[in-house]
């Protein structure tokens, strides 16, 4: 970079090939989907992608300088790192047939947990395909068709014609991205690579989200390690719950990512109100809550103390907001029903709206203005920090509360020195002006972006104001869904390419809450 820059650009190229091998090696997983369900253009196009993305990973490390990192390459792979993973996780979708946009941004949102989709057609079983003209023009299929040039004779490769009519592997793909995104593909590169010195704290700090950073073990790899394994412990009993509700084991997999991901993207294009199930609706209710509150919570409630998560001020406000935006919508939201249907379907919606997981089980866009209006809300304040969730996080929301209720008191009392806590810990104002910063921060970046966007879509009359804050909203706060245009069934997929690529942008800084993303855009990052 220049004897003018102090961010080492060599030893960052070492780091991000790291990651970049671990995601080759993670490509192969919905490869062997595809081939499962004798998706030929699917093989190809994982297959494709994964060696891609090896040599990449190759050259770069012949690029790189073997030397231990500092904070800058840090934040540098942090913030780089999830812009090269959704790049090349975008691939499959464009040799599949997609366009250059709608496959970063498809790939974007999964990553980030968004779960924003550009996808518009289904299959006759529900799922979600491409566009059958756009996959026929694709690469995987033109390599397709070569193969069978090649093959013709053969009785070993039996290759069809047409493209594929099912995309079980895509789909795997977009739902398992979700789930290593939701805990973070960053912690997973710290949990298995080797020693990284300064930069493993570093790259800890700058990927768990919320403002509370302390790890759970002296070490950063061993915390990193011990999240994961909650993490996977409640994947795999969402999974098999899924399955003895009588979700097809396909289906359980990918809503099980999704869900503990605080994703949203189901492989069926009616979202989970395509099983018509009460007891599936109940138990990803139930695994979205646990996802939206903090993995460190969960960790220390399972192992050592049974009541943290309920002593922890935090989730207590969490959970009453739940409870009170669910009795809210049941009241005011206009729902059909019983009063048992509409309590199962606005405490549904709230809690995959709050956790920023975005699932649906009725077009909840032909709600009362009232319940849209309380919905904007939930994805704006979001879940737990150190949860899978996006947004502000509702610790952040506690923390403004508390510090605009002191200055009041400060107004009748100026002279009184009136401590700041959170449950029996006092806050100090260390942690306080961050936060505070942080909120001022997403609301200006909010604001601005609806700004562009609505600039940007000014000839579309479908962009009214309520879909242009919710698409915001949704992506911002990487919730997926929003109302209007882009509401739970419909798609993003006719927003102007300039508006899906400022969303990207938006799904990105969200998931890397603000800081990290534009740290480098200051110039002292670039100087000694």
């Amino acid at each position: 970079m220049g004897r003018h820059c102090s961010m080492k650009f060599r030893v960052f190229l070492g780091l991000f090939a790291s990651l970049l091998k671990i995601l080759a090696v993670l490509m192969l997983v919905p490869g062997a989907v595809a081939a499962y369900y004798s998706e030929t253009g699917g093989v190809i196009a994982f297959a494709l992608t994964s060696l891609l993305t090896l040599v990449t990973a190759m050259v770069l490390i012949r690029l790189s300088k073997k030397e231990e990192p500092g904070i800058k390459e840090a934040f540098a792979l942090v913030s780089l790192g999830w812009l090269g993973v959704a790049f090349f996780g975008a691939l499959p979708y464009i040799f599949l047939g997609t366009s250059l946009i709608d496959g970063l941004f498809e790939s974007m949102s999964a990553f980030t947990t968004t779960g924003s989709s550009i996808m518009t057609e289904s299959n006759a079983q529900g799922y979600w395909i491409i566009n059958s003209t756009l996959a026929a023009g694709s690469l995987s299929h033109h390599i397709e068709l070569g193969l069978k040039s090649i093959a013709a004779n053969s009785s070993l490769l039996q290759i069809s014609r047409s493209p594929d009519k099912s995309y079980m592997g895509l789909l795997f793909w977009r739902s398992f991205a979700q789930w290593l995104g939701g805990m973070g593909i960053i912690l997973l590169f710290v949990a298995v690579l080797p020693r990284l010195g300064v930069a493993g704290r570093q790259l800890y700090r700058a990927e768990v989200p919320g403002p509370d950073k302390d790890t759970l073990t002296p070490r950063i790899k061993q915390t990193a390690r011990v999240l994961w394994v909650v993490y996977i412990f409640l994947t795999m009993a969402e999974i098999v719950l899924l399955y003895l509700a009588k979700m097809p084991l396909f289906d359980s997999l990918c809503n099980s990512f999704a869900s503990m991901a605080t994703g949203g993207f189901s492989p069926q294009a009616t979202s989970i109100m395509a099983y018509g199930s009460w007891r599936i609706d109940a138990i990803i209710t139930l695994f979205c809550f646990l996802a939206g509150a903090n993995f460190a919570l969960h960790y220390k409630t399972i192992s050592s103390d049974g009541k943290a998560l309920f002593r922890d001020p935090e989730f207590r406000f969490y959970s009453l907001i739940l409870l009170a935006a669910t009795a809210a919508i049941v009241l005011w939201g206009g729902l059909e029903g019983d009063i048992f249907r509409k309590i199962q379907l606005a405490g549904f919606h709230v809690v995959t709206i709050m956790t920023t997981t975005g699932f649906a089980t009725t077009d909840f866009d032909q709600w009362t203005a009232a319940a849209k209006h309380i919905l904007l809300l939930l994805m704006i304040i979001g879940a737990c920090a150190g949860s899978t969730g996006g947004a502000i996080k509702v610790v952040r929301i506690l923390l403004v509360l508390k510090s605009g209720y002191r200055e009041l008191r400060h107004v009748l009392h100026p002279k009184a020195v009136i401590p700041l806590r959170l449950g029996s810990i006092s806050v100090k104002d260390e942690m306080l002006r961050p936060s505070n910063i942080f909120v001022a921060m997403y609301i200006i970046i909010f604001a601005q972006a609806s700004l562009l966007l609505a600039i940007i879509s000014y000839h579309d009359p479908r962009m009214t104001i309520e879909t242009v804050l919710s698409a915001v909203a949704a992506t911002l706060g990487n919730v997926g869904p929003g109302f209007g245009m882009v509401g739970p069934t419909l798609s993003f997929a006719e927003i102007h390419p300039a508006g899906k690529m400022l969303l990207f942008l938006c799904m990105w800084i969200g998931r890397l809450e603000i800081v990290t993303a534009l740290v480098m855009l200051v110039p002292e990052f670039w100087k000694k």
